[in-house]
């Protein structure tokens, strides 16, 4: 399926709102320097969380600027709309855009349904741009206790090393 090779599904686990914040930092760090494009979908504001992380972390002054220009609020479904309509226009801006969606499990499924969709409706925008989606989708453990169940559905997983591909034969071997 060629949506396939536009977007990619990421999946993240976090312990705590704090620690959400805290390991998300080196991906936005290397993705802001790389000129990508980051939104943001939460179920709930990390603003404060995320500005507990910056007046700690030693970062330059224009990179904390950028990263407080991201959307850290809560999320309704006007924020949605607005973010594919944002999301359009980085098509035509960017060639690489990270979406973070952050939330209990219901909330991530909804938001994954939507990105889908629209994805569909955007594919040849999407081909003849030759952008690339990165959906990052952060799960709390304190829902989801035995992560194997979330990392399963996954092709990649986002750690504070990075993007890493998730490797099913050493899953099954480990088992």
């Amino acid at each position: 399926m060629k949506d396939k090779m536009l977007l990619k599904k990421i999946c993240s686990i976090y312990a705590s709102d704090l620690h959400f914040a805290t390991m998300i930092f080196p991906f936005i760090n290397k993705e802001l320097e790389i000129g990508a494009t980051i939104r943001t979908i939460l179920e709930k504001d990390e603003q404060e969380n995320i500005e507990k992380i910056l007046k700690n972390i030693g970062l330059n002054s224009a990179l904390k600027k950028e990263i407080r220009n991201i959307d850290w609020k809560h999320t309704n479904i006007n924020k949605i709309r607005k973010s594919f309509n944002l999301l359009e226009e980085d098509i035509e801006n960017n060639k690489k855009m990270d979406l973070i969606i952050c939330g209990r499990n219901i909330f991530i499924d909804k938001v994954n349904q939507a990105i889908d969709l629209w994805v569909k409706n955007n594919i040849d925008k999407l081909e003849i741009a030759g952008a690339q989606i990165n959906v990052i989708n952060c799960f709390s453990f304190e829902e989801n206790k035995n992560s194997e169940n979330i990392s399963n559905s996954y092709e990649y997983i986002l750690r504070t090393t990075g993007i890493e591909e998730i490797l099913k034969e050493e899953l099954l071997k480990a088992n």
